[in-house]
């Protein structure tokens, strides 16, 4: 392909770039700005649906508190006159001439009311309908008993056969002994309030999730499977977007009363109008990229004539150079940028020439493989045969502590242990080959071995048991360890895949060493004969009976290590 045609090809494509960039900034703008339009709208309604609602409350509140506090309700629960009992409450709660049967609040008639004792059990007919009764005194049991005990009255929402309905508890406190003789239970449905008209023809819809339920018919049922996870678990407002119909919407969740977690006010809007103004502007840019490739085009065409003869000239004295040609000069006749390229060119060549001259006699005073190495400067990590001690270490009773943690504590639980002991490896020298689950494997002389390998390795094992019982001495989940090490001829190279490589050590030394580990009671350190020969005096190590230990034919010869002469760091 002709250098014009690249040059064309790289404008239309810095154009194209540049319309995409641009087309994206300005639709991540948009978007941005719509969301944050309507994160403020769903929560000015929300706030005004949630205002409005406890204002229509709070006339209810008064007089249910007023209710509560006569002294002839007290005394016809008292004389077990269930009938007058019924009756105070219901000409305490006339509103305006009406009956506390015909109450409303904000437009919506009440559900009836009805009392329940102390052992949460409705009196007399209630509401005289059982199954609500049964539901609205459901509902009160679920509260928590230090609730029910105190005057504070409470909001809850139940679901009256397919009808969310709001229940006010109050509770009467017996004035000579402060104890609650009874509770008064009246309900409400919810009214769902009217959509709001949004900017580009929207519409901001509301409706009530209840324990898992959607009700109040403006929201697509999409909603409901979205939000009820979570819900009832959190204080917190939430917004989450949905599929609906093959149209994108968004809604936002807030609880309606905070007494009451589980009934959710519910406002979500579509975001068509957002698509819509992309789709605008995605027109709006394709028009302005088309013109851009144009004049692009013209651009080109006309710098391509000046730049492509010294560039054939380039790369014709490449050619030459890449042939041997190491005397081939171009000529500067420019103080741009092309003059700058071929002057550079001119260095290159020149500078070639020297290297080759100076290769040369690098050849004739040493031998040229090894010159080829010095440089070429590469290291080799093949597989070796060399002595070396191994360390495992592992928790003991892992799995039944992970089982009273959460999934947050255990991680914290782990990384502070293997830091701690990680720590502990380096001070004493070693390499920590890898960590599996709850278990830290260390190597002492590989890949650089060392005449004191056992002796560092048998006080980094000794070590990592008293820095684990310093730690458990202020620790929340104090933890136990077993460590077991070995000292033996094994092999160390980079093993693994030609996609990743792990270096690391084999053998049946590495073998015995997890062996040992297993088998090693909590906060103590097995290590075989080996290790043992190689400590010197001051050490403190018990013989242990003989193992019989898996992957080995006959018993072996291991000791505890129960102190060392010093830790070195």
């Amino acid at each position: 392909m002709k250098f014009r045609t690249r040059l064309t090809l790289a404008m239309l494509a810095v154009v194209l770039i540049a319309t995409a960039v641009g087309l994206l900034a300005s639709a991540s703008q948009v978007r941005a700005s719509y969301r944050e339009a309507l994160h403020d709208l769903f929560q000015s309604g929300a706030r005004s649906m949630i205002f409005v609602r406890e204002a229509e409350m709070g006339a209810v509140k008064a007089r249910c508190r007023r209710l509560a506090s006569l002294p002839r309700l007290v005394a016809a629960f008292e004389g077990e006159n269930l009938e007058d009992l019924y009756l105070t409450a219901d000409d305490e709660l006339r509103e305006f001439g009406r009956r506390a049967s015909e109450f409303a609040v904000g437009g919506r008639a009440n559900s009836g009311f009805l009392f329940l004792d102390a052992t949460n059990k409705p009196i007399g007919d209630g509401s005289g309908r059982p199954d609500f009764d049964a539901r609205v005194a459901e509902r009160w049991a679920r509260e928590p008993a230090e609730v029910r005990a105190t005057s504070a009255q409470r909001v809850a929402f139940v679901d009256d056969r397919g009808t969310p309905t709001e229940v006010l508890f109050t509770p009467v406190i017996d004035p000579a002994t402060g104890e609650r003789l009874l509770t008064l239970a009246i309900a409400f449905p919810y009214r769902v309030a009217a959509a709001v008209p949004t900017a580009g023809g929207g519409e901001l819809r509301n409706g009530l999730l209840l324990a898992g339920k959607l009700f109040g018919g403006q929201l697509p049922g999409e909603v409901s499977a979205t939000l009820a996870a979570g819900v009832g678990t959190s204080q917190d407002a939430s917004e989450v977007e949905f599929q609906n119909a093959g149209a994108s919407w968004i809604a936002y969740r807030k609880p309606l009363d905070p007494m009451d977690p589980s009934a959710q006010l519910v406002v979500a809007a579509s975001l068509e109008p957002m698509h819509a103004a992309l789709r605008r502007l995605m027109l709006s840019a394709l028009a302005s990229g088309s013109i851009g490739v144009i004049l692009g085009v013209i651009v080109a065409l006309v710098l391509s004539r000046g730049i492509a003869r010294p560039i054939s000239q380039l790369a014709e004295a490449a050619r030459r150079v890449g042939s041997g040609d190491l005397a081939v000069r171009v000529p500067v006749g420019r103080r741009d940028e092309i003059g700058q390229l071929a002057a550079r060119f001119n260095d290159m060549t020149h500078g070639l020439a020297l290297r080759d001259k100076y290769r040369g006699l690098l050849d004739l005073v040493a031998d040229p493989g090894i010159a080829e190495e010095m440089i070429g400067g590469t290291v080799d990590l093949g597989g070796v045969t060399t002595p070396a001690a191994v360390i495992f270490c592992d928790i003991r009773g892992f799995t039944p502590l992970t089982n009273r943690l959460s999934a947050h504590e255990v991680v914290d639980l782990l990384n502070e242990h293997m830091t701690a002991l990680t720590e502990v490896v380096y001070r004493h020298g070693g390499v920590v080959d890898k960590f599996v689950g709850d278990l830290i494997m260390a190597v002492f002389g590989a890949p650089k071995p060392g005449t004191d390998d056992a002796v560092r390795a048998a006080r980094c094992a000794v070590d990592m048991v008293m820095t684990r019982a310093r730690i458990n001495q202020g620790a929340k989940h104090p933890i136990e360890i077993g460590v077991g090490l070995a000292y033996g001829d094994m092999v160390a190279g980079c093993m693994g895949s030609r996609q990743r490589l792990n270096y690391t050590v084999l053998g049946d030394r590495v073998n015995l060493a997890a062996r040992l580990c297993s088998v090693a009671p909590a906060m103590c350190v097995y290590a075989d004969g080996a290790i043992r020969e190689r400590l010197g005096a001051g050490w403190g190590v018990t013989p242990l009976e003989p193992l019989k230990v898996k992957g080995f034919s006959e018993p072996v010869q291991a000791y505890r290590l129960d102190s060392m002469e010093t830790v070195k760091s």
